[in-house]
């Protein structure tokens, strides 16, 4: 196995719990972003179909929405943040 196929090893600077213990990364399931500003994110809740179904919020996915700087979640393939209506992330 070559050196370039090594997985990093707990406590390297890339590895899951070394950001897993780093209070600046906020964790979503494929990737890593940094908040700046020291502001959390918002909590925009769930989106209008989530909620038409009646669900609790409990296993939803997050999505980002930039304009609004928080997360909203849904249970379905949906792209628009139910506060502001962005479709961009």
């Amino acid at each position: 196995m070559a050196d370039d196929d090594a997985k990093p090893s707990p406590g390297d600077p890339g590895s899951d719990e070394a950001a897993a213990d780093d209070p600046g990364v906020l964790r979503f399931p494929q990737s890593r972003v940094r908040m700046g500003g020291g502001k959390p994110p918002r909590d925009l809740g769930l989106s209008k179909l989530s909620k038409e179904v009646g669900s609790s919020g409990r296993s939803a996915k997050g999505h980002w929405c930039s304009h609004c700087r928080g997360i909203w979640y849904s249970y379905f393939l949906e792209s628009e943040c139910p506060v502001c209506g962005n479709r961009h992330g």
